[in-house]
């Protein structure tokens, strides 16, 4: 009967260190340009989204929205140290915008997220 508490215990601490591991594995947003919630004095010529693992190619998507709705971007593709990359081929306005980008890692799972920016009139 004294192990019990112990056994619970460590199969508790068992659990953990698996649902830990287990999300370890999935990619995840690690750092963008422009930044998360900043404010641009210049609209930006490109959106680049890093990832703690490499993009794969076939799934990953880069858009945006702005105030007017959704914004022309170029084609998304996989760029240096874990990113993608997308051209903006036109300047963007003053306003807010939100970048949606989806991609999959390592192991193959589709991930999602989103970040916003904004862009402040010229003075």
């Amino acid at each position: 009967m004294i192990l019990r508490p112990y056994t619970l215990a460590a199969t508790t601490l068992v659990i953990a260190l698996a649902a830990a591991v287990t999300l370890s594995a999935h990619m995840a947003y690690s750092k963008s340009m422009p930044a998360k919630d900043a404010t641009l004095s210049e609209a930006p010529d490109h959106l680049q989204v890093w990832f703690t693992q490499d993009p794969e190619p076939a799934v990953s998507q880069l858009s945006l929205e702005g105030p007017g709705g959704e914004v022309a971007l170029g084609e998304t593709t996989v760029g240096d140290e874990k990113s993608l990359v997308a051209d903006l081929p036109a300047a963007l306005a003053p306003g807010s915008y939100t970048v949606k980008w989806r991609s999959a890692g390592d192991d193959g799972h589709v991930m999602r997220g989103d970040f916003a920016f904004s862009v402040r009139a010229a003075e």
